[in-house]
């Protein structure tokens, strides 16, 4: 039995990474990382459909629309897309754009979303808070660039930001044990006009747009026990990475996850599949992470006990040898994962962590390199579609493996494959749109051009150019690559190498919050909630950011000593209150300079802390 060691801590700490790198240097400075880790990050607020700030379209106006596309101006609204997102007067707006064009596909969003809280949950302090989720830094100073800092902190990591974009739309796909939404929009329509998501909203049904109705939304009550098994994992994970900045939310989220969960147990097992993404008739290892999650959760014996009869395929290496990658369709890696990071609360914790290092250092080891050689080769330019998205999640799976052996220096393997995307290869070329001096061009991405002219498939040197003068060039899009450098082709028709999506950005924004975790930690504290009930956490702060004052709102009146204290990110204690009997305490703030504090409040044996800005 392998035994797994935790540590925790009940003050703040600072994560110093000494001796990180052994060996094999990386090939960018830290900063590099960090930037890498924030554009492929913020990408998912380009992929934003619904109400919420879309910051690549938020200014977007209409321009040369086509006459042959039916476009109606009236019903066309600057900057958001998709407003009529509803099954009857049940609202399902929001979610995220699987890729280039404007379909959300359960198969690739449930998956995406739960990989990107996942690795949040591994490496908390590889994810920093550099923008707000309305992105008003951004979009106010018209500057969305790195180097331009224009980005405005509002106290929660930027991946939790996105993730709750999409955490938001599951809780309303879930809508009960017997209903569950896995797709909005048609892919076959939608690919028939090349205009931005605001504008394409404007265009009839028949052309993937809402102009006269909702466009087709897809629902289930049975035969979709992988997505809806990930869904639920999203949530409950959601929950534990949520509390700490809003407890009513996370509250919600496990509350969701068990319905989920019902829906799962309750109808007819199998696997729903779309025309673009035809997937595999598998689920039992969605619903291991599932069961896991929720147990995290909520610490009920029974979910651990259901994960474990649900482990079986663990037993020998025919049947969990599956000779492929992580991705949308093969999850058994995250599985092994869950069930490895119980450790001796599990009777599988030492069996499934042999299984994750069977993944790590022997399935993933090619005979050269640190790519996946045995991928066939399709029609497809002689490429597998996306072929880069796979070895950055075997980067990110060593990367999990990693942290429960507790190793203290990143593998040459995360760093190698990685720094590839990043552009150390033989051309110097970055995979990833925006990021270093040499990267895709010609992306297949229709808001990243921000022009409205159809048939740009046909004129694309009516496309604005994707350089370094571009303000919105860095969107952090990994596009589909090649496994040899030389052969991409940086053609917008070429699909299968210039397109991304959702979950190619999935395990490359994971596997760089690692790397940032060793180079770049936040300072971190240990706040993570084993039960999440509404009664817990309950405190609020506000305003936040706050100026020169801020509140602290007590759910009720403390019992007895209360202390309340205002930390730096360099853990110094800079304000300590005691207070007893209010329900309500007011702390100034005029002595402290701008930035990120931690609030500490400790009452009896309780201590809650969260974060508010100093502005």
């Amino acid at each position: 039995m392998v035994k797994l060691k935790y540590s925790v801590l009940g003050s703040l700490v600072s994560v110093f990474c000494c001796n990180t790198f052994a060996q094999n240097e990386p090939a960018f400075d830290k900063e590099q990382y960090q930037k890498a880790l924030w554009m492929t990050t913020r990408f998912y607020g380009a992929q934003r459909m619904g109400e919420g700030v879309n910051w690549l379209v938020e200014t977007h106006e209409a321009n040369n629309v086509s006459a042959n596309i039916n476009f109606d101006r009236s019903k066309f609204v600057q900057g958001k897309s998709f407003l009529k997102d509803y099954d009857g007067d049940y609202d399902l707006r929001g979610g995220w754009a699987d890729c280039g064009d404007f379909v959300l596909f359960g198969q690739t969003f449930f998956y995406s979303a739960y990989m990107l809280v996942l690795g949040y949950n591994a490496f908390p302090e590889g994810y920093p808070d550099f923008y707000s989720e309305d992105y008003h830094g951004y979009v106010n100073s018209d500057d969305y660039t790195w180097e331009g800092k224009q980005g405005v902190p509002d106290g929660i990591p930027d991946i939790l930001n996105e993730v709750k974009y999409a955490t938001d739309f599951i809780l309303k796909a879930v809508r009960d044990n017997r209903t569950f939404y896995y797709q909005k929009g048609d892919g076959d329509v939608d690919h028939k006009v090349w205009c931005t998501s605001t504008v394409k909203s404007a265009l009839p049904k028949s052309l993937g747009g809402e102009a006269d109705g909702s466009r087709m939304i897809l629902k289930a009550t049975g035969n979709a026990t992988a997505m809806a098994s990930q869904a639920a994992s999203a949530l409950a994970a959601m929950a534990r990475a949520y509390a700490k900045y809003d407890a009513d939310y996370a509250a919600a989220c496990i509350e969701k996850a068990k319905v989920a969960c019902e829906f799962v147990e309750n109808t007819q097992k199998g696997t729903t599949k779309a025309a673009y993404y035809p997937v595999e008739d598998r689920y039992i290892h969605d619903m291991v992470s599932m069961y896991v999650e929720l147990y995290k959760t909520t610490k009920d014996p029974e979910y651990l006990k259901k994960a474990e009869e649900n482990c079986s395929w663990m037993d020998n290496e025919k049947s969990y040898n599956y000779n492929y990658s992580l991705c949308y369709d093969h999850r058994e890696d995250l599985a092994a994962y869950n069930m490895a990071s119980l450790g001796d609360e599990s009777s599988y914790g030492g069996k499934a962590l042999e299984v994750l290092k069977f993944y790590a250092t022997t399935m993933y080891i090619p005979n050269s390199g640190y790519f996946l050689n045995k991928l066939p080769g399709k029609s497809w330019g002689g490429e597998p579609w996306g072929v880069l998205r796979f070895p950055c999640n075997q980067a990110f799976v060593r990367a999990l493996y990693d942290k429960l052996t507790g190793e203290e220096t990143i593998s040459p393997y995360i760093t190698t494959t990685i720094d590839y995307m990043m552009g150390h290869n033989g051309k110097n070329f970055s995979y990833i749109v925006g990021f270093g001096d040499k990267y895709p061009a010609y992306a297949h991405h229709r808001n990243l051009y921000r022009t409205d002219i159809n048939d740009l498939e046909k004129e694309t040197d009516k496309l604005p150019k994707i350089d370094n003068n571009y303000k919105f060039a860095q969107l952090g899009y990994l596009v589909g690559g090649s496994r040899n450098n030389g052969d991409y082709n940086d053609d917008i028709n070429n699909y299968s190498g210039t397109e991304g999506g959702i979950d190619y950005n999935a395990g490359l924004v994971g596997a760089l919050g690692y790397i940032n975790s060793k180079m770049n930690p936040v300072p971190e504290t240990e706040t993570s909630v084993e039960t999440v009930t509404k009664e817990e956490m309950a405190c609020v702060l506000g305003p936040n950011p706050a100026e020169d004052h801020l509140n602290i709102y007590f759910g009720g009146k403390p019992e007895g000593k209360t202390t309340i204290e205002v930390i730096d990110m360099m853990g110094s204690l800079c304000i300590s209150n005691a207070v007893s009997g209010k329900s309500i305490h007011t702390i100034n703030l005029e002595g402290l300079n701008k930035g990120i504090y931690l609030v500490r409040i400790i009452s009896g044996n309780e201590t809650i802390t969260k974060q508010f800005i100093k502005k």
